[in-house]
């Protein structure tokens, strides 16, 4: 098989479990997270998962270089990254995970890698499959049930678009942004800015993203998936924040971070309130997907947690339903 895995060889007796990336990532977001970037490698994973970081101390020589080379802050996230990969992984199942060749690129060409996966891993269960998927990850595994393998014996999505996404039309919002920020940013920093604003609005205004319209054509052939035919569970988010960029300032004996902009608050001064989408108003979307476009049709376990798009994957409660879930259904596979 010709695709960069990662794998855990676990007990044959029990199924074994396939987790399935999102759009313009790769195999780190679940296997090694702290390695993940996004948006085509261009960003750590951890500029989606921040906090607001502490005031420096810049009367101390040992903090003062270290801010004249870097003037603003996308905040800190100190904690080691763990997913239900690791948490299935340390209690016997066996899992793996890899990254799309094209991971901008069709679902329907996942979805055949998908399917050397699939036959690279069966001799490692007796008790069939289970698909993780994230995001588009969770399109791909329903698109490959559509062929009635029976080896598929669960399926779990984690911010899935199940009803599509209107990010593919934010790129007539987000070029207003660089008019709005560059006069406050260093001139030093100008040049950066604007070749990751540009590096943005290509990957956001790329093909595979408008496959995730609501009304493209993937979305008219896709099937909807019955909870009879299979054991199925979907997560949602409801926390839109997905970064804030910060910029130090200094107050007598620190420097203290303040906010330069963030995202999608920023989107609130260009965007009409009326028209402003369900992915990125607090409470009704994770930043990228809607709570109600996660919830997988004909599925009736569905659970909306207050994360943002990418804190999904890492949130504690979030991962005991996932090991619970595939618990109870590698539990009925034996019966």
């Amino acid at each position: 098989m010709n695709l960069d895995i990662t794998l855990h060889k676990g007990r044959t007796d029990r199924p074994a479990v396939i987790f399935i990336h999102g759009l313009g990532m790769d195999k780190r977001i679940w296997a090694t997270p702290d390695d993940a970037r996004i948006v085509g490698g261009s960003f750590p994973l951890r500029f989606l998962l921040s906090k607001k970081p502490k005031p420096i101390d810049h009367v101390s020589g040992k903090n003062e270089p270290v801010i004249s080379r870097k003037r603003f802050s996308f905040g800190e996230s100190s904690e080691e990254l763990k997913t239900s990969f690791h948490d299935l992984k340390s209690v016997g199942y066996t899992v793996i995970t890899w990254s799309q060749k094209r991971p901008a690129g069709p679902v329907d060409i996942a979805v055949e890698e998908l399917r050397e996966v699939l036959q690279y891993i069966r001799r490692y269960s007796k008790q069939g499959i289970i698909l993780i998927g994230h995001s588009r990850g969770g399109l791909i595994a329903r698109k490959y049930f559509e062929r009635k393998d029976k080896i598929v014996k669960g399926l779990i999505t984690l911010a899935t678009p199940h009803h599509g996404s209107s990010m593919a039309k934010w790129a007539q919002y987000i070029s207003p942004l660089a008019s709005i920020i560059s006069p406050l940013i260093h001139e030093d920093d100008r040049k950066k800015f604007s070749s990751t604003i540009k590096r943005i609005l290509n990957f956001i205004g790329g093909k595979a993203i408008k496959e995730l319209l609501p009304d493209s054509e993937f979305f008219r052939s896709l099937k909807g998936i019955n909870f009879k035919e299979i054991p199925c569970l979907s997560f949602g988010g409801t926390s839109p924040s997905l970064f804030t960029l910060y910029r130090w300032k200094a107050d007598k004996n620190n420097l203290k971070p303040k906010v330069l902009l963030s995202f999608p608050g920023i989107l609130e001064k260009i965007i009409f309130k009326k028209f402003y989408p369900s992915e990125l108003k607090k409470g009704y979307g994770d930043g990228l997907v809607s709570a109600r476009s996660a919830k997988m049709p004909q599925c009736n376990n569905h659970y909306n947690f207050k994360v943002n798009h990418a804190g999904i994957l890492f949130d504690e409660g979030v991962r005991k339903k996932i090991v619970e879930a595939v618990e109870y259904i590698s539990a009925d596979l034996l019966l």
